[in-house]
Parts: C-alpha cells; structure tokens; sequence
C-alpha cells in the first residue's frame, strides 16, 4: 500500500488481487514462498489420499472378516509389532537424508500394496489381520515422515501461517481417497485399489524430489532452543524424549489422543458392520463417510486453523479436539437414552468430529509443539512419538477395552464408550496445558542465549580451633572477620583479638572491635582508640567516643571538651557530635564555635569533616548549617552534606526542609547519584514533594528528568501511582522514555500492582506513533534508502543516502519500540521481554522467530493484538494498510508529511523541534517549493529559539527575505 496526498490508501502493485482473497480465506503465504507450500500441499494431497483410499478396504475387509468386537486384538498386536519396526528405523532414519528416506519408504510400501492385491485372492482369515497392522504402521510413518520433512523446510513462524495450509491438501485428500476407493469397489474388485493407491504413492514420492531440488534445506540450518543441545548426542528416541520435558509432554497428548480415539472408534465400527451387508458396500460407506468426513476438516482447515493459531494461539487449539470428543460423546449417550432414532447420526457426527479435528487443527497445532525440538533429534523423537508411542496407546487403549468387549452383547458399545471418554478428557485436558506452558518456555529459553550459630557453644580449649578463629581475623571477607570476633567475644575470649583491627579497610568491622574492646577492658588499646576519633566513618567516631568513655571511667562531656581545640580536623568533628548531641548548652555553644570554624575554613577536607559531623547529630540541631553546605564550592563536601542528611533522615525520620534543596541538585551530574540515594531515604513522605517537582514546567529539565528513577527507587504503591500518573499526563518524550523504565525498576510485587488498563492504553499510544513513524518514513521514501530489518529500519549504503529527517524518524522508531517493550516489561518477565527485543531487533532471522513465537504465546487479548500490529513479519503493505484502520494512522505523500512536520503542535515537544529543524533543512538543500510559504509562516510564529534562528537561515538562503 502507498499512500497518495490526500492520504488514501492505494494498493502496491505488488498486491495482487488473489494474494487479497487468499488472505480473506485465512491463508498468509508470503513472497517466496508460494512454490514449496503448494508443493507440498500437492504432496500431502496425495500422501493422504493413499491413506484414505488403502484405509476404506482395511476397515472393511477387518470388519466384516473378524468383526467389530475384535478391534482391540489387532489394536493391541499394533502396538507389539511397531516395536521392533521402530528400531529398524530409528537406525536407518540416521543414516539416509531426509528426502531419499521418504522416498525410499514410498517404494518398500508400494512394494507391499502389490503384495496384498495378490493376497487378497484367496479368503484366509489372517490376511485382513496383517493388512490392518501393516497398514496402521505405514499411515503413521508416512505422516511422520512429512511433517518432519516440512518443518525443515519452514521456521516456526512460517509454519504457523502455513501448516494450516499444508494440511488442508490432506484433507482434500481424504475426500479424493474415500471416493476413488468407493469408485473403485463399484468398477471392478476391492482388491485393485491396492494397485491405484501404489501409483499414488509413487507419485508423492516424486514431489519430494522436486521440493527437494527447488527448496533445498539442510537440518543444521535449524536453529533449536537451548537446553536441548544434549539430546543430539543421543542415540534413540527413548533417549531423546526422556532429556525433554516438552517431548514428554506432547508423548503424553499423542497417548491420550489415541487411546480416546480408538474408544470411540469402537462404536463407529460397531454401527457400520451393522448397518452393511458386504465387503464391497462396507468399503463403499467407509470411503462416502471419509469423504464426508475430510470435507468437513478441509473447510475447517482451510477457514479457521490458521486463524486459530493466528488469534487464539496455540494453548486454545490444542483444547478444542478434547473438549469436541467430550461433547460428542454426550450427545450419543443422550440419543442412546432420550433419542434411539438419532443414535446412528450421533455416532457418525461424533466421529466426523473427533477424526476432522485430529487431522486438521489438532494435527497442524502438533507439529507446532515440536519446532522449538533441534532438528535431528527432531526426528528421532517424531519417528518415536509417531510409531512407538502412537501404537502403544492402541497397545493401552485394547488393554481398556478387552475386558468389557464380552459385554458388548449386553450393553451398547456407545454406553461402554462414555464410560471411558470422560475420565480420559479430564485427563487430557491437563497435560495439554502442562504441553503448552513448556512449549512457551523452550521459546524463553531459545531467547536467552541470546553462616555459623554464635550461640553454640565451642571447645576454645582446642588450639586448633582457637588458630583457626584467630587466623579468620586477618581475612579478607568482612563476613568471616565478624563472624570470629563475635565467636570470640560470646566464648571470653576478647584477648585474642588484635587491637589493629582498628585499621581494617571495612567500617563495619572498626566498629564491632571497638565494641569487644570495650566489654574486654582493653585499656591496653586506648592509643588506637584515640585515633579513632579521627576515622572517616562518623559511626565508627561515635563508638570510639563511647569506649574512650568506658575505658577512662569518665564522663564523654568532659573527656570531649578539651579536644574542640584539637588540630586534627577529625578530631574536632567527632568531640563536636559527641558534645552536641550530650551536653549542655554551655558546651554546645563552644562545639557550634567550633562548627562554624570548620565551615568557613578555606581547606575544602575541613570543610568536609564538618559536613561529616552533622550526619551524627540528631535532628533537628544544625539542620540549616547542613542545608548550607549542599551550595558548597566544592564537591566533596556537597557529598559529605548529603551523606549526612542521608543519615539523619535514616535515624530520626522525614524533614521536609531538605527536600527542595536536594531536589535542585539533581542537575548536578557529580552528585546526582548521591542525592538520588538520600532522596529515596526519605521514603514514601518525600513522594508528593518530588512528583510536584517532576511535572513543574518551571523546573530545570533534567532535574525533571532525573526525578522518575528516584521515587521508583522508593519502590512503594504511592511511587507507582505518581509514575502512571505523570505517565498519562506528560508530553515530554524523554521523561515519558525515563517514567517507563522507572515503571520497570518498581519491586514486582508493585509492578504487578499497575492497572493493566492504564498499560495498555499506553502501549495504544506507543503503537500508534510507531505505525505513524512508520508511515512518515514510508512515504519520505524508505523504499529507495532503506530496508525494514523486523521492526527497526538499516539503511542501505548503495542506495541513497537518508537524509536528517530520515535518520531522526528511524531513531524515533526505536524509541517507541523500545518503550513498547519496556510497557509490556511492567506486567511480563523483565528478562524475557527484553530478550525478545534483542531478538527483533537482532535481525537474525532465526532469532526474530523465536522472538514472535514467545510473544505470541505470553501475551494475549488486545495487548497481544496491539504488540503484532508493530512487530508482525508481515509486509510493510500490510502492516501500514491495517494501522490506517486500526489506528487511524494518516497515510499520506511527501510533501503532506513534510509540512506536518514543519507545522509540528501548538505545544511541541523537544523531538518535534529537533524534527522541525531537520525538515527545515530538507525544505532548503531539497528545494520543496510547496513549503515555502509555511517557512515563512514560521517566522512569525515565535515557538522555539532554535526553530526560529534556522526558520530565518532557510528564509534567507531560500530568497524569502533579504540577507
């Protein structure tokens, strides 16, 4: 789609109109890749109509040979013969590429089906037994086979739009082999479609050469999700499944599928060998009902599988097959009590549903629960699942079934039905939703690569022992020095400890020996102790004071006086705090002189140590001497002020005077980090003040700017509140980029706690200028510059250079990208929503696969749809013509874009400006005449300084005004 002036939109010549109408049907095949999906729609067609075809003549001829009541012999000899067959294969498989061993097995088969039209002359009762066998192995490795080969072929995302499509080619041939194998029982023998149904696996065989030839794909090719790198190493099925949850889990779904199926199987058969009277009419019901049957799956797959996948998601279609059976089957007890005369049209419906369900949506969901599997073990674990597994349930299911085959004669087989079904839905049910939360985790994981008791007593009689705790004194983790000085205090033995501990690098193992210092009466340490008073901690000052006190005998005021006068700056600050926060007020009028000496001295490290001593005097004294420091001339002591602040707030609790002040010297890039630290001390009381400061127009921008991180760090539910709420209301672009990410730093408790409308009206917001951003690029030209790689856009250099107006959109692309992202990383995973971003925008194709897989599957409703109408791997076409509609995005020419942008809003924001220069620029070295007029509109619109200046430049050189 492009767009013309007027902003309507006009289709691309590329588009064409069966490309629309395939779309309307639910079908999405791309550029590229119209050839390998037909083909191999053709090949399954004829895959299937083999099936259908050989199928109608082994119902029949088991039947009416060995009877209805015999079904769960040859269901439990399936699942003992398949045993060995699988081994047979597992080995071959390993050895023979992909497209010859289809090919391969194709013949040995046709070879076969020469082999039973020959058998089928004489009458011998075993023969129908070992076609019913041979043929219930061949049906599944011949699908098996196909499906693994497809999915070599196509990444997950493909296969997600085109599986749908492939499948329904099978459908048609269920329709095309039930009536070829009524055709031809009414012609000639049953026996001949053996022959016909040879001829048409030949033929599938030879389509896989050529989709072979014109699609070549290597396994190695296929990327897999990590955690499943080990299972290629493994040299079996069995193995394979068993290093796989995820495999497990679709074994399991495989198992009950069958099993339930082979229940309902046998009122079907049941109904249909009475309702027959030969082989010949038999095969003809059999094929006329799959034909029927097949029908009802193709416009089923045709109309609602992709879209299924497409809107519901995996989760919802691997349910509906289970939740189907379970209401059939209600419907056949109710006719079998209520309604006998309907019974027969029960059974047939339930049957129809449950096999057109299973072959068409349940089928193609399947297969996509084994894309995230590394290709190889792929296909062991397929050949596994689909051979052994599938035959083993028809091995369980008979194992149900025989012990109340005998009362077929006393109770209606569709009553023994019921009975069974439903604890097996229940059953089913629940593992399918086990299967999809694992499918969704192994996409995650594909992202993503990209102390002891002192209480107890201790023998401190052992030297070992006491060598070990004094050894652990001279580490050099805080946390084992700790620990051995409080062993060592708890047992009495203080003795040991070693007065220069005083000198150890961390605060907090200073403090704690002046503290067993002091129980143990070290008088022995007062020299250290006294240097203490000097130490840059102000807590480690204040414990020395404290144990000066204990170790001299004496009062801390009159101990403290005398060193007011002290030289070193240290010092006097520790003695300061003390005789402040203890003493009279005669003396604390000397420790204020003494303050006031510190601040005014022109040494900036004095200066500082003043600044330290007021973080240990208790609110409120000196509040307004430490508010003076914060406008110190130098840096150091402006952070010593506010460590101080910091600290006081932490002891004595909120005080709003230190607020504003802070608050300004948030524009300060060398104290911004310390001032945000003191902030969020202050905690939830400081809210209102700072979310008043982030939304004032008045205030300088970057302290408006830097305030969203600060009340996030707060981390409470009145933090997030202010956050959504300046979110909503502000226009600045980049304080709304910093409001989202700080939305995402909340503790996830309190994110989880943001209204999920709010979010997705933002994401709205988000989507829409992405897909107007979009537009603009478009219609400026993207085509001849550039190329959309995912949802970001490379430029080419071969092409023509982009200009400065494109360059900005591109980064204003991102930027909403980016925002989206970080909106969905509020109520999602950070890790994994993130992960998807790289992802998209890695350009990795495998990569951006699994990204939308994941997204795809977490999210849901409109946010899901809100997300793809940015991120989707449609055409841009597409992608632009459904934002019109959606969003009303304007879809317009150059020249219209251009001047939108030239107008900018009555209230723009620093983006818009930044793109009014540029488009200004373009208007001069791109001589746009059309927008001449509107630069000289601007020249008296008088909105922005710099738009202004560059208005009057472009005015000059373009001849509007005079020089």
């Amino acid at each position: 789609m492009r767009p013309n002036e007027s902003g309507t939109a006009i289709p691309d010549k590329g588009t064409s109109n069966w490309r629309r109408f395939a779309s309307r049907l639910g079908i999405d095949i791309r550029s590229g890749e119209w050839q390998p999906a037909l083909l191999l729609f053709l090949c399954f067609f004829l895959l299937v109509t083999f099936q259908y075809s050989t199928k109608s003549v082994r119902q029949s001829a088991y039947v009416k040979g060995l009877g209805a009541a015999n079904l769960p012999w040859v269901y439990l000899a399936v699942a003992i013969g398949s045993y060995p067959f699988l081994r047979l294969y597992s080995r071959y498989a390993d050895r023979v590429q992909r497209h010859y061993l289809f090919v391969t097995t194709c013949g040995l088969i046709s070879s076969s089906m020469v082999l039973f039209w020959w058998l089928f002359q004489f009458e011998w009762p075993w023969v129908p037994f070992a076609l019913y066998v041979w043929m219930s192995i061949v049906y599944v490795m011949n699908i098996s086979q196909f499906w693994s080969f497809s999915s070599h072929i196509f990444d997950p995302r493909q296969a997600k739009r085109l599986f749908g499509f492939i499948g329904a080619g099978g459908l048609l041939g269920g329709v095309a082999g039930g009536q070829l194998a009524g055709l031809v029982s009414n012609l000639v023998e049953t026996r001949t479609n053996f022959l016909v149904a040879a001829f048409v696996l030949l033929l599938a065989a030879v389509l896989i050469f050529v989709i072979q030839r014109v699609h070549p794909v290597e396994a190695a090719s296929v990327a897999g999700a990590s955690g499943f790198e080990s299972m290629e190493k493994a040299q079996g099925g069995l193995e394979i499944i068993k290093g796989s949850k995820q495999l497990q889990y679709i074994a399991g779904l495989m198992m009950l599928s069958v099993v339930v199926a082979q229940v309902v199987d046998i009122p079907f058969n049941w109904a249909v060998e009475d309702s027959t009277q030969d082989l010949d009419s038999a095969t003809q019901f059999f094929g006329n009902f799959y034909s029927i049957m097949n029908a009802a799956a193709f416009v089923f797959q045709l109309f609602f599988t992709a879209r299924f996948h497409r809107v519901l998601g995996v989760g919802v279609a691997m349910r509906v097959l289970p939740v189907t059976i379970a209401l059939g089957t209600s419907a056949v007890l109710a006719a079998f009590y209520f309604a006998p005369r309907a019974l027969l049209g029960a059974i047939l419906g339930l049957k129809i549903g449950e096999n057109g369900l299973r072959y068409s949506l349940d089928q193609s969901t399947r297969e996509l629960l084994f894309l995230p599997v590394p290709s190889k073990a792929r296909m062991k674990a397929k050949a596994y699942i689909d051979v052994f597994v599938q035959r083993g349930a028809k091995g369980i299911a008979s194992l149900l079934l025989l012990p109340v085959t005998p009362a077929i004669g006393l109770i209606s087989p569709p009553v023994l039905a019921g009975w069974l079904v439903f604890p097996l839905i229940v059953i089913w049910v629940i593992v399918a939703a086990k299967a999809y939360r694992e499918y969704v985790r192994s996409f995650r994981q594909g992202l993503k690569r990209r102390s002891v008791d002192t209480e107890i007593p201790i023998n401190m009689s052992d030297v070992s022992t006491l060598s070990l705790l004094v050894q652990a004194l001279g580490s050099s983790d805080r946390r084992q020095v700790l620990q051995s000085l409080d062993l060592l205090s708890s047992n009495n033995r203080s003795n040991l400890v070693p007065p220069l501990l005083l000198y150890h690098e961390d605060p907090e193992v200073r403090q704690r020996t002046l503290e067993v210092l002091a129980q143990a009466g070290r008088v022995d340490a007062l020299p250290l102790v006294e240097r203490a008073l000097a130490d840059d901690d102000p807590d480690v000052r204040a414990e020395a004071i404290e144990v000066l006190a204990v170790l001299h005998g004496g009062d801390p005021c009159e101990l403290m006086l005398p060193r007011l006068s002290e030289k070193d700056p240290g010092v006097r600050a520790a003695a300061l705090a003390c005789i402040a926060n203890q003493c009279g007020d005669e003396m604390v009028a000397e420790a204020t002189k003494t303050l006031a000496d510190l601040m005014s001295d022109a040494d900036s490290r004095v200066r500082a140590e003043g600044a330290k001593s007021l973080g240990a005097i208790y609110e409120p004294r000196f509040q307004e001497r430490l508010i003076q420091l914060l406008y110190d001339r130098d840096t150091r002591v402006v952070q010593e002020a506010i460590a101080s602040i910091r600290r006081r707030v932490a002891r004595d609790g909120f005080n709003p005077l230190y607020v504003p002040t802070l608050v300004s010297l948030l524009r300060n890039r060398r104290v911004k980090h310390e001032v945000q630290q003191a902030l969020v001390a202050f905690g939830e009381p400081a809210i209102p003040a700072l979310t008043y400061f982030m939304g004032d127009a008045d205030e300088q921008l970057w302290v408006r700017r830097a305030l969203p991180m600060t009340i996030s760090k707060i981390g409470t539910l009145a933090a997030a509140t202010s956050l959504t709420d300046r979110l909503v209301e502000g226009r600045d672009d980049f304080q709304r980029r910093k409001l989202i990410i700080a939305l995402g730093v909340l503790p996830k408790q309190i994110r989880y706690s943001v209204d999920p409308a709010l979010l997705q009206g933002q994401i709205q917001v988000e989507a829409k200028r992405y897909l107007q951003t979009l537009a603009d690029l478009r219609a400026l030209g993207l085509g001849s510059k550039g190329h959309m790689n995912g949802p970001l856009v490379n430029w080419d250099s071969e092409t023509l250079d982009p200009s400065l107006v494109d360059k900005l959109l591109g980064e204003k692309l991102e930027t909403h990208l980016t925002n989206l992202f970080g909106l969905l990383a509020v109520r999602h995973s950070q890790k994994d929503v993130w992960a998807a971003y790289r992802s998209l925008a890695s350009g990795n194709k495998a990569l951006v696969n699994h990204a939308l897989e994941y997204l795809d599957n977490t999210l849901s409703g409109e946010i899901r749809r809100l997300v793809f109408s940015v991120i989707d791997d449609r055409p841009l076409g597409e992608i632009l013509h459904s934002a019109v509609g959606q969003f009303g995005v304007k879809a317009e020419g150059r020249v219209t874009t251009l001047a939108r942008m030239l107008k900018g809003t009555d209230h723009p924001t620093t983006q818009e400006n930044h793109l009014a220069l540029a488009t200004l620029y373009s208007v001069h070295t791109d001589r746009v005449e059309e927008l001449y007029s509107q630069v000289k509109d601007l020249l008296n619109r008088k909105t922005d300084p710099f738009v202004d200046e560059t208005a009057v430049w472009v005015a000059q050189r373009i001849g509007l005004v005079e020089s």
